[in-house]
């Protein structure tokens, strides 16, 4: 594979070449943190000795922003995954669920592995979502403005087996970059939301039923309206006033609050079909059923917003926790987590990029 001249941190989301890349020593002293011999090697040489205490480390930073690079990062970058959504959608939920889920229960059904980028990662996603929902059985506090903290980096690869035998490595970057949605009043944080969509391959936008006037579900936290402009504010960063051509996963979250006003028989109810297979008859089910359902509320102006301005876009409806919490934000259904279809937009998307097996349809 040849050798790239720029990457896109997946920190700070800059376009760096390799001059902005150096080692850091794993022993993690302060010492060693300016040593020169790291600083002048070679990304390219795959590991570099300290001069400082004269141990080795493949490990490689930004030199922008000082974020670790995933392991293995310059040679296969993959495809990088953003996640967007207002305050009310469950953005942080969401990606409490989905990682847990992904560690726990897809991953081996897919024979994928999920890798965090670092240690930082890993004590992040603890600290802010996994001790809620799976220690304290709660859910996942909102972001305030002045909470948002570093983005959590993981990687998820998959080697598919080819037509001839020939293993193929797919590899997507999982960016969640988790921010108080629409409220932004620092300069530097929507330089760095536009950078962040900017350097997408992919992203998963959240809609909260809720903010949909037409839809029959009790209004909570939803602000008619809002999920709309959020949604018409990431098509903008996405395409700069052109048509978006990366794939867009729209998901209307809190889909257990639809399923008491929906037949027995809509796909909504129904749950995928297990296995490293894409579906495509359970998927273009889906995506009709929900297009369908907007009309009916009368929000046709969101899907035609989309087929307007996307050229690759799929309609999603998933539950993260499978019932609503209880008052003060204690988890129903006996403090468990149950989640439904929450991989779906993942799985359209890994499919977009060639690492899962067709199925009928």
């Amino acid at each position: 594979m040849p050798w790239r001249r720029t990457w896109v941190c997946p920190h700070c989301f800059r376009s760096i070449s390799r001059t902005r890349i150096a080692y850091v020593c794993v022993s993690g002293a302060a010492a060693c943190a300016d040593d020169r011999g790291l600083a002048s090697a070679a990304p390219r040489a795959g590991s570099a000795v300290c001069g400082t205490c004269g141990r080795t480390t493949t490990r490689l930073r930004c030199t922008a922003c000082a974020g670790r690079l995933p392991e293995g990062y310059l040679r296969t970058p993959g495809k990088l995954v953003a996640l967007a959504g207002p305050v009310s959608s469950g953005k942080s939920t969401y990606i409490g669920v989905l990682v847990h889920e992904l560690l726990h229960r897809l991953g081996a059904e897919l024979d994928a592995a999920l890798l965090p980028c670092d240690d930082d990662t890993m004590a992040d996603y603890h600290e802010r979502y996994e001790r809620h929902l799976y220690e304290e059985q709660h859910t996942v506090p909102k972001t305030a403005e002045h909470d948002a903290g570093r983005p959590l980096v993981h990687r998820l690869s998959r080697t598919r087996r080819g037509r001839f035998g020939r293993a193929r490595k797919r590899v997507l970057t999982l960016v969640f970059l988790d921010t108080a949605g629409e409220h932004f009043t620092s300069r530097d944080r929507i330089e760095t939301q536009l950078r962040y969509f900017a350097a997408a391959d992919a992203v998963v936008v959240l809609v909260d039923p809720q903010d949909l006037p037409g839809a029959p579900v009790k209004n909570g936290d939803g602000v008619p309206g809002r999920s709309g402009e959020v949604l018409a504010r990431v098509l903008g960063h996405l395409g700069g006033g052109r048509k978006v051509t990366v794939p867009v996963a729209v998901a209307l979250t809190k889909a257990d609050l639809l399923w008491p006003h929906l037949p027995g028989n809509s796909p909504l109810h129904s749950t995928r079909r297990p296995g490293p297979v894409f579906d495509a008859d359970d998927r273009a089910a889906v995506h009709a059923e929900l297009q369908a359902l907007l009309r009916r509320w009368q929000e046709h102006q969101l899907d035609a917003r989309l087929d307007q301005f996307c050229t690759d876009y799929q309609l999603f409806a998933l539950s993260t926790l499978g019932t609503a919490p209880r008052h003060g934000g204690g988890l129903g259904l006996g403090g468990i987590v149950r989640p439904h279809r929450v991989e779906d937009p993942l799985m359209w998307l890994l499919h977009r990029f060639g690492a899962l097996d067709r199925g009928r349809g």
